[in-house]
């Protein structure tokens, strides 16, 4: 791979920590402590027991980098995305710079995510191998002392991301709902001389319980749009959530963190 896919794949995930940071933080924003909480938890296990939209869909994301001569750098990513009405998600990624894929060609790389067993599997088509790792089952908070309360209190806290309902529309025959999220960094906070202001836009559809188009502005990062094409409702086959009976499988065990000193 080149220097220009390491630097595309850099960028995608830094967006994309912009982008879940932006959104979370206007989550919390909107409802009290104890339901952020408890919305935090049930992120990281899963709601058990409740059905998921099955669906299956192209997905394609386009970032787009402006420098400050007016050269600009775009950057292509395809995969094809599956989900089951247990929740089971798969994600085929193919190769960086193509919009479309025939049916028959190979991904780079495949993710199985199995939260109703806790594990997921990377697969790599080329030599027939996975590597399986555990998802973490939930956290353990601790309670806060009142001096670090105190501390933490008495530090500048970040401003709180504004929202904007932008309305409906219909997106892949589906009715949408669109919010767009504004988050400020201030001045300083990250050795900008001036404000950054970063916008993240959803489409988000009740009916599939789907974000169908997400449209993320960052003057550090440029434009990332993603959208899902070709949806289709429907339950996917069961084997795609399965690893192949030929693949060697190899188990990855997860860093262990140290617990925290008792106060």
């Amino acid at each position: 791979m080149n220097n220009h896919f390491y630097r595309f794949l850099s960028v995608l995930c830094l967006v994309a920590l912009g982008t879940a940071t932006i959104f979370l933080g206007a989550q919390q924003a909107a409802q009290p402590a104890s339901q952020s909480i408890t919305a935090s938890s049930t992120n990281v296990q899963g709601i058990r027991g409740v059905n998921r939209v099955p669906y299956s869909a192209d997905q394609v994301t386009v970032t787009t980098q402006t420098l400050a001569d007016g050269t600009k750098i775009t950057q292509r990513r395809f995969a094809r995305v599956y989900q089951d009405s247990q929740g089971r998600k798969r994600e085929e990624s193919f190769k960086s710079g193509v919009e479309s894929v025939a049916q028959d060609d190979s991904p780079e790389w495949v993710r199985i995510v199995d939260p109703m067993v806790g594990v997921s599997y990377r697969l790599n088509p080329r030599d027939r191998t996975a590597q399986k790792t555990e998802i973490p089952r939930g956290r353990h908070l601790r309670k806060t002392t009142g001096a670090s309360a105190n501390l933490t209190s008495a530090e500048p806290l970040p401003p709180q991301p504004t929202r904007e309902d932008l309305g409906t529309q219909v997106i892949e025959g589906l009715e949408a709902t669109g919010e767009r999220i504004t988050q400020t960094i201030p001045a300083g906070a990250e050795g900008n001389d001036q404000p950054i202001q970063i916008t993240y836009e959803r489409w988000y559809s009740t009916k599939a319980h789907l974000t169908l188009l997400s449209v993320t502005n960052d003057p550090r990062y440029g434009e990332t749009v993603t959208r899902l094409t070709n949806l289709v409702l429907d339950e996917p086959p069961a084997d795609l959530f399965q690893v192949p009976a030929d693949y060697t499988i190899e188990e990855i065990q997860p860093v262990a963190k140290p617990k925290p000193e008792s106060e």
